[in-house]
């Protein structure tokens, strides 16, 4: 193939992109402002959600079942070509409610999940102490407690999963532009242009894959991408030994054991702008969540926090396909919490574009919706 494609960022997207396209024969650049993989990706408590591809006619939920479909191979193949082992292990997912409005909306989940095929079961009090005795404290105490467990719910290391790729990047020959700020983007002729280190490159494609940066990148295009920011909070705390075996899950919140006795807590969504850090207000409430669930946690050491920018859309879809009327240039970004859990399929999808096959599962909901021209001639891509 030895088409040449540069891939401008360096999380789960852009790496796995890069590893993907290396894997059918493209010659690779990755370029990335910062070190590899330390942006949002390296942020995210690496929680994949059950899936399932063969019976999934969501657009989203297709593209979450084609991830999940690959992950086990590809966590496999990255620990034997790499020798770091990203920490892909099948926990299973428990998903709390103790509130007629919080059960209401599982029972309404649950009725999707059980039309994919996806196990899922509602606990009785014996079977959630068999599951995670931890929780008996917050069963007996709570009026209106209910639990569902989802066995198909998967943790990984995502600082390992990042590591790994890096590596399995550079194994396929893939060149890693760590800490070069790609500065400006134009058309030139009808293809972008990248200007970083001074000067103007471009090659037959290349690939945004910048997260909540990629909307200042494109307006240099006069491109309209609306991706916004959306911070997340994350809470690290210490036991002497994993409290719990499943993910527990209540809402958007989450509480997650490492088998070391770490135990990630999170997480929050607020509109900061690029800012990141954290809040002690938030903090405070992650950890009042944790502690009213599991109070042992009361005891734990407090290890660390952190937070990071989570690309949102409007429509909640990624957008994952070519820019219009700009031959060379693909987006890849937009995947708010989910970019570690559909990396492997927004690749997988990416490669099979640059390659002219026909993508694994149908793209149309995730291309840029809109084009349109103002008076002055210029092209404006919004969704």
């Amino acid at each position: 193939m030895n088409k040449s494609t540069t891939v401008v960022g360096a999380g789960a997207i852009g790496l796995s992109t890069a590893w993907e396209l290396s894997q059918r024969g493209f010659d690779v650049t990755v370029i990335d402002k910062s070190l590899t993989g330390r942006g949002t990706s390296w942020a995210g408590a690496g929680i994949l959600p059950p899936a399932n591809l063969r019976n999934s006619f969501d657009p989203i939920d297709r593209l979450r079942g084609l991830s999940h479909q690959l992950f086990p191979e590809w966590a496999e193949k990255l620990k034997t070509d790499t020798g770091v082992d990203p920490g892909l292990q099948r926990c299973g997912g428990l998903y709390l409610a103790e509130t007629p409005g919080e059960i209401a909306a599982m029972s309404g989940m649950t009725e999707y999940w059980q039309e994919m095929e996806i196990d899922c079961k509602q606990l009785t009090s014996d079977e959630i102490m068999g599951q995670e005795a931890a929780l008996a404290g917050w069963w007996r105490n709570t009026a209106n407690a209910a639990a569902w467990h989802v066995p198909d719910e998967y943790q990984l290391r995502s600082p390992k999963y990042l590591a790994a790729l890096k590596i399995a990047c550079k194994q396929s020959g893939v060149i890693l532009l760590e800490n070069t700020d790609v500065t400006d983007i134009r058309c030139s002729g009808g293809r972008a242009e990248i200007q970083y280190e001074g000067d103007w490159q471009t090659t037959d494609a290349i690939v945004l894959t910048t997260g909540v940066w990629t909307g200042q990148l494109a307006a240099s295009l006069n491109l309209e991408l609306s991706i916004v920011p959306i911070r997340g909070q994350i809470l690290l705390l210490k036991t002497s030994k994993p409290l719990i075996r499943n993910i527990i899950n209540m809402g958007q919140r989450y509480v997650l054991a490492r088998k070391d006795g770490h135990t990630l807590i999170g997480s929050n969504e607020e509109e900061s702008g690029f800012e990141l850090g954290t809040t002690e207000s938030v903090l405070k409430s992650l950890l009042d969540f944790a502690t009213h669930l599991l109070p042992d946690l009361k005891t734990a050491e407090h290890v660390k926090s952190w937070s990071g920018l989570r690309p949102m859309t409007f429509d909640g879809f990624p957008m994952i396909g070519p820019v219009p009327g700009v031959e060379n240039l693909y987006v890849a970004a937009g995947h708010h919490r989910s970019g570690l859990h559909l990396s492997p399929g927004t690749a997988v999808l990416i490669a099979d574009m640059l390659s002219q096959e026909k993508p694994h599962i149908p793209i149309e909901a995730f291309q840029i919706r809109k084009n349109k021209s103002n008076h002055d001639g210029q092209t404006h891509t919004t969704t």
